[in-house]
């Protein structure tokens, strides 16, 4: 094990050099990953989507007009999942053959300065997922999505107007129009039920 660890950080430290210059020095060493957990872990992931996939095909259809039906999402999901499972491994059966050994360089560093691990933001996010789901009968997802991106990407330190006002808002707009009028997708909206059945743009 400390020999394939020894390699991989051998192979990376190369890479580091014929990116960044020959006399790159300091290179930080990242966590090292076995290869074959590696890639159990993208077989369950493509498996899964098989899963999904599978039974969802078992899902009666329900008694209201629904274009996506009770079996779309999950079907969709599968599909992503398949597609992602397979896409991460070809890209990594891509670097295998450059790094001996089982052990190959992993996606994070063992120490990110001004990046301490903690488990606060963690369980922020938690509690304001729950919150969001709780309210999102009374408030809508007009308004409920919108507040629990930005207080999210708060907690995950983007500080940005872009990344805390308006990527939230557009994606609230964008989904709740593509999921409400083409494909006909019944979102809550809470006490704006009412103004938007005016208009015609819920049932």
């Amino acid at each position: 094990m400390a020999e394939d660890s020894d390699a991989a950080k051998e192979g990376w430290d190369e890479k580091e050099k014929q990116e960044h210059g020959q006399g790159s020095t300091n290179v930080p060493f990242r966590l090292t990953l076995d290869k074959r957990i590696d890639l159990v872990i993208m077989g369950v992931i493509v498996l899964y989507g098989v899963f999904l996939i599978v039974e969802s095909l078992k899902i009666p259809a329900g008694v209201a007009a629904d274009r996506i039906t009770a079996k779309g999402i999950p079907i969709i999901a599968g599909i992503f999942l398949i597609i992602v499972g397979m896409i991460l491994g070809v890209m990594r059966l891509k670097t295998w053959s450059v790094f001996p050994g089982n052990l190959v360089p992993g996606q994070g560093y063992e120490d990110e300065e001004g990046h301490t691990s903690s488990a606060i933001p963690v369980f922020s996010i938690v509690v304001v997922t729950w919150l969001s789901v709780v309210l999102l009968k009374s408030l809508g997802y007009l308004i409920v999505t919108p507040l629990f991106m930005i207080v999210a990407c708060w907690i995950m330190g983007a500080r940005s107007l872009v990344k805390l006002i308006i990527f939230p808002v557009l994606y609230t707009v964008v989904t709740w129009y593509l999921f409400s009028q083409p494909l006909q997708f019944v979102l809550p909206l809470g006490f704006l039920t009412k103004f938007f059945r005016s208009l015609g743009l819920t049932p």
